[in-house]
């Protein structure tokens, strides 16, 4: 696989002087995205991968890694030997260890992810009067156009709860490529998961809670709406932590 559109590119940061791009297995069946760079002058690593995002190159060809090198090993040819290029080091990248899921970056993950969810989502629905009888009955509700409301809220609840099972299964790998540390990238992943799963329970529990039942209602408060609030500050931390240099 040509990958000249991404050495253009990287020709085009000022402090990159020569560049190789390659595809190197990490494992039987994975592999990542590495550029090798000859550096001048002060750009990290880490700005020179930004430079290469988004809209300059689609995401998935974007190097997963940008390794400086003072020079690239050529054959006698002339011509980049790229046996003789350096191996990254993952020490996040290969903890999944045995049982981790396959990496899918050659397939088509969104769509399986999508699929997925609506298969859960569906479930979801399928399941919800049997979970919580009658908390989406709207047949004393009056009016044609609200009931559609409510029916959309329904959906909404289903498909964002599918999606977020959806990311439990998929999602850790793509976070774990943002280089933070592997406990916050655990507690980003299932704060993740908990933002989109919590609506289709929480909705249905607070349709059959009684305005006046307290101690349920205290229960529902710090058992869905507190743990979401934390959800969100979680992912606050994730997205302001820097990314080790490199």
């Amino acid at each position: 696989m040509s990958y000249s559109d991404v050495e253009a590119e990287l020709r085009r940061h000022p402090a990159v002087q020569e560049c190789v791009v390659a595809r190197i297995p990490t494992g039987p069946r994975t592999h990542m995205l590495v550029a090798y760079v000859v550096i001048i002058g002060q750009a990290s690593p880490a700005d020179i991968r930004a430079f290469l995002s988004t809209p300059r190159l689609r995401s998935n060809r974007v190097p997963r890694a940008v390794i400086p090198v003072d020079s690239l090993p050529c054959t006698r040819f002339g011509e980049v030997d790229r046996g003789g290029l350096p191996l990254p080091v993952q020490p996040g990248m290969m903890a999944g260890g045995k049982g981790a899921l396959a990496d899918l970056d050659d397939m088509p993950l969104g769509g399986l992810m999508l699929v997925l969810a609506g298969v859960v989502a569906l479930v979801a629905f399928l399941t919800t009067d049997v979970f919580w009888p009658g908390s989406t009955d709207l047949s004393v509700v009056p009016q044609t156009w609200f009931r559609r409301l409510f029916t959309g809220l329904y959906v909404a609840e289903f498909l964002s709860f599918g999606l977020g099972i959806s990311f439990l299964l998929f999602g850790r790998r793509r976070l774990t490529r943002l280089g933070r540390p592997s406990w916050l990238t655990t507690l980003a992943h299932l704060s993740i998961v908990w933002l989109l799963a919590a609506w289709w329970p929480q909705d249905n529990f607070y349709r059959l809670a009684a305005k006046t039942d307290w101690a349920r209602q205290a229960a529902l408060v710090y058992g869905f709406n507190i743990t979401l609030m934390i959800a969100a500050a979680v992912l606050v931390v994730f997205a302001v932590r820097e990314r080790p240099a490199g």
